[in-house]
């Protein structure tokens, strides 16, 4: 397994509006390398691609197999076939961070 996609996860990408639906897409399985950007601010790199909401994405769930989970709104982000990175609103530690 690749050092920068050092777990497997499942990511949630969810379309939610200010009426309260929501539209997810769960991607299990994906390697991925979780970042801190900032103390607020995440990045998860992934491996291949996500399926997404047909609206556009507002928030994403980052589920590691050890149980963390990183939720927040999305920032930005770039996908490829091959790949890509969704940066996200989130202030919980990255495992690195937690010395894990």
């Amino acid at each position: 397994m690749s050092s920068q996609y050092p777990y497997i996860a499942t990511i949630t990408v969810s379309a939610e509006d200010r009426g309260g639906d929501a539209e997810a897409s769960e991607n299990p399985g994906m390697r991925v390398g979780l970042e801190a950007v900032t103390e607020t601010l995440k990045k998860v790199h992934f491996v291949g691609t996500l399926a997404a909401p047909e609206k556009p994405a507002t928030h994403i769930c980052v589920t590691l197999e050890n149980g963390l989970a990183y939720y927040g709104p999305i920032v930005n982000g770039h996908a490829e076939l091959e790949g890509g990175w969704i940066a996200f609103e989130s202030d919980m530690l990255t495992p690195q961070e937690l010395g894990l």
